[in-house]
């Protein structure tokens, strides 16, 4: 589609989301934001060293990242980046990120006006046009720093298509031990070699299969038991962190939703295709990982005090 066909389509269906729209158009979702560049659309610098440390000076604002199966949304304060193990970390105040720059493409700077006035965002994607992580501006959000981001990083080329190319990059390095490798990079690198995580996790005795809902069970119990939890999820460019109790869950048709205050999580249970328990968490705590039929890894769970009794109860395969 050119600009012109998506911003038409896009007029047809101005409250279809946005990801939704793109795929049903078969478009990267980039590509429907580039598509109003403007005014109110400015390509930006996408580099995290450059544009992580501006959003800093946001204050409050909303981190969400997303795969094809969950989004986190948390409401925080963006801190200070850290190499780690060939990746950055971003640890703030309630918003902790992984984040692998090489997928730090192409962003956008977007203003949207509604009813309510403005909303904010900086939205951050791959080579391929597909979403890494989105900066939301809350009520609190200092606007002229989103001012000073978008004039510090506007790149001096505008116009309303980029190019898009298939994601090159292979999975980060990482130990050799799977018991040591972050279930991420662990199924990044089995992909990378035309292997599925999931068929590898099945075949190892020492790991446990789990009913997909369990995944449900986990929270749920989690919740009542006032347990807390690491929960980890996103994409190849940047893996959100959760870390905290949850309380109020809440299912809707294929979804499961955590809704609270700052924090919330929409994981879809219909793409659950294998979810296992493992012994690879920190210091070797039990970890729940789900992924999709695909062999892809949607989340990972881990918890403190409590939480042994929380996976020991969880539905087997």
């Amino acid at each position: 589609m050119t600009p012109a066909e998506i911003r038409a389509a896009r007029a047809a269906q101005p409250r279809a989301r946005a990801r939704d729209f793109a795929e049903s158009h078969g478009i990267p979702e980039a590509a429907l934001v580039a598509a109003f560049s403007g005014p109110e659309v400015v390509a930006i610098a996408a580099d995290p060293r450059r544009l992580l440390p501006l959003a800093r000076e946001l204050g409050p604002a909303l981190a969400l990242t997303r795969n094809r199966s969950a989004v986190q949304e948390r409401e925080g304060l963006y801190g200070p980046l850290a190499e780690e193990a060939g990746r950055l970390r971003l640890r703030g105040e309630g918003i902790e990120m992984l984040i692998d720059p090489r997928h730090w493409v192409h962003a956008f700077a977007v203003t949207e006006p509604t009813a309510k006035g403005a909303k904010r965002s900086v939205q951050v994607f791959d080579a391929a046009g597909e979403a890494v992580h989105k900066i939301h501006l809350v009520a609190d959000s200092r606007s002229e720093a989103f001012d000073r981001l978008v004039a510090e990083l506007r790149l001096a080329e505008q116009v309303d298509s980029v190019p898009f190319a298939a994601v090159a990059p292979g999975p980060a390095a990482g130990p050799a031990d799977w018991r040591q490798m972050p279930a991420d990079l662990f199924a990044a690198r089995l992909a990378a070699e035309g292997q599925r995580a999931p068929d590898r996790l099945a075949a190892m005795p020492e790991v446990r299969a789990l009913r997909p809902e369990a995944m449900t069970e986990l929270l749920e119990r989690a919740a009542t038991a006032a347990v807390p939890l690491e929960i980890r999820g996103g994409t190849a460019g940047c893996l959100q962190i959760f870390r905290g109790q949850v309380a109020r869950i809440l299912p809707a048709g294929y979804w499961i939703n955590v809704m609270d205050p700052a924090y919330n999580l929409h994981l879809r249970t219909d793409h659950l295709a294998g979810v296992f328990l493992t012994d690879r968490g920190p210091e070797g705590a039990l970890t729940v990982e789900a992924y999709d039929a695909a062999g892809r890894l949607i989340l990972t769970v881990t918890g403190g005090a409590g939480w042994e009794s929380v996976v020991a109860a969880l539905s087997a395969a």
